[in-house]
């Protein structure tokens, strides 16, 4: 992070002080954790209404959850199935 910090005062102009606070900040930005379950769930609703099939959903579920801002878990298509349904 000191080499990000760095940076900051090189590129922007930052003091010390204030690279390291916008480094701080967006490494808690990155590090945050959301309720999977509700991205899941609020995903599946927003692709049901573009008219995709259950199967299909799983599937552009599953190959999201890696590339999302936040940490999530690699999950099947059955384990985002039973955090939508139960």
């Amino acid at each position: 992070m000191r080499d990000a910090e760095r940076r900051l005062q090189h590129i922007l102009g930052l003091s010390p002080e204030r690279a390291a606070r916008a480094v701080a900040e967006v490494m808690d930005c990155l590090d945050t954790d959301v309720d999977m379950d509700t991205y899941i769930a609020e995903r599946h609703a927003e692709l049901q209404r573009e008219g995709l099939p259950n199967a299909a959903i799983y599937d552009v579920i599953a190959s999201e959850l890696p590339q999302l801002r936040f940490r999530a878990t690699v999950l099947s298509a059955r384990q985002i199935r039973r955090r939508i349904y139960g």
